[in-house]
């Protein structure tokens, strides 16, 4: 068993560990992703090892796991928030943290409902494998949801169910990106996503961005300069909408533009739609798969952040080549067909299209209240964007900041925000941070606010 951790405000990094243990665990209000450093500090006697009573020192003296790790095991190292450990702050911090769902707000007694009938219903194929394509029935609903936004004529063909949006990327660069290619992301850029590229050990490619999507002059100097390199340019990865972190959406001018340049160099466009569906404001743009006429173009999917990350089931939509290519490359026996029979009770019973609604709501005021705090304590420290949905507020610091004391002075306030760094594949973006204001309770959030504002005032000092 882990020991029980000590609290500390994130960002903070996992050592360089050969038993590095990670896990999350949530609170009322807050969530927190807490590094085990392994044996480098703590004792035999504190952490027991579960296998035949041996400590984790023993185990570790005794075989050397990082040196059995593959090419991919090293490549796929976390990404590391913090490079210092951080003594515990003085009080209960509040966490800007993690992009998960309002936790009051999980829609439990629906999904209980749902399960209820799944079970008495359908228990014997719930409860059986559901092939590498998942549950038809969710399909099809997922088909003739895009169909009716759209204007598409997909069917349940078009689409394999995979472990979150997180298992959608992963499967489909497993599928078509080879280790000499080249992958394209975003930066900044959600580093679970280039976690994944990096895993697969392609070459990463970095593409600026700004409030409006992939800057087309830059992708068109990427494009070239991968080419001049003798590199093979394969897939661009974007969050087009209320990207992860900076929450700008992609214009449709340049949506247009993007899937011409594609085309024109054989590019493949992944396209992770994860907070597609939180949308406050603004009339929904259509997908990079319609704009590029249904070719050349994956949407990317996902329940995690409408409903709940534990759901653990999203998508891969695509052509019928693409989706066949996918489900060939499943080795995991695919999705639950449980969990995908709730969801499809879920949506049939019309409390999915009542849920998402009233969690737009739920975060609209969430985000109105943190960008209110942030323009009476922050405003003098840096500059941001109202985002017009998604989960985040992406902060540009003033130059005058101390970023790494910055850290040290938000653990002294105990508030948790992630640095910008994170989010670049080449470690720069110390002059950023990002908020999040989905998890956190409405109420904490001015007092959150305002710790941020005293660290940022200390740090500038």
């Amino acid at each position: 068993m882990l020991p029980t951790p000590n609290v500390v405000a994130p960002p903070m990094a996992i050592q360089d560990n050969p038993i590095d243990k990670l896990t999350t665990y949530y609170s009322e209000t807050s969530f927190y992703t807490v590094f085990f450093s392994g044996h480098n500090n703590m004792t035999q006697s504190q952490v027991p090892w579960e296998a035949g009573g041996s400590t984790i020192e023993e185990v570790a003296d005794g075989y050397d796991w990082e040196a059995a790790l593959s090419k991919r095991g090293q490549a796929s190292a976390w990404s590391p928030w913090w490079m210092d450990q951080l003594p515990p702050p003085p009080i209960k911090p509040i966490m800007l943290t993690g992009g998960i769902p309002d936790p009051p707000s999980l829609p439990v007694e629906g999904l209980i409902a749902a399960n209820d009938a799944v079970l008495h219903r359908d228990a014997k194929f719930a409860l059986m494998y559901g092939g590498p394509q998942g549950y038809e029935g969710l399909r099809e609903w997922l088909a003739e949801d895009i169909n009716a936004r759209e204007g598409l004529s997909l069917t349940a063909a078009n689409f394999v169910l995979t472990c979150g949006s997180a298992g959608a990327l992963s499967d489909v660069l497993t599928t078509f990106v080879d280790p000499e290619d080249a992958v394209i992301l975003e930066q900044p850029c959600y580093p679970g996503s280039t976690r994944i590229a990096r895993s697969i050990m392609c070459h990463i490619a970095g593409v600026g961005i700004d409030d409006d999507g992939i800057i087309i002059d830059d992708l068109r100097q990427v494009v070239t300069q991968l080419k001049v390199e003798g590199r093979r340019p394969k897939l661009l990865y974007t969050i087009s909408n209320f990207q992860n972190p900076n929450a700008g959406t992609m214009s449709l001018d340049r949506r247009k533009a993007v899937a011409e340049i594609c085309r024109e160099h054989g590019i493949l466009i992944a396209q992770d739609d994860a907070y597609g569906g939180i949308n406050f404001e603004t009339e929904p743009l259509p997908s990079l798969f319609s704009v590029a006429g249904g070719t050349g173009a994956i949407l990317m999917g996902t329940f995690s952040k409408t409903l709940a990350t534990g759901l653990r089931v999203g998508w891969v939509m695509g052509e019928q080549a693409v989706v066949d290519a996918v489900t060939r490359m499943r080795f995991d026996m695919g999705v639950s067909p449980w969990t995908s029979r709730v969801l499809h009770e879920f949506a049939l019973s019309g409390a999915y299209a009542k849920h998402v609604p009233a969690m737009i709501d739920i975060y609209r005021s969430k985000r109105d209240v943190m960008l209110s705090a942030m323009d009476e304590r922050c405003s003098s420290f840096g500059t941001w964007s109202t985002p017009k949905g998604g989960f985040f507020v992406w902060m540009k610091l003033n130059d005058g900041i101390d970023t790494k004391k910055l850290r040290y002075t938000a653990n002294e306030e105990a508030v948790g925000y992630v640095g910008g760094e994170a989010f670049f594949a080449d470690g720069t973006g110390a002059e950023y941070i990002r908020l999040c204001y989905s998890n956190v309770a409405e109420t904490d959030i001015p007092e959150a606010i305002r710790r941020l504002g005293r660290a940022l005032e200390k740090a500038a000092s």
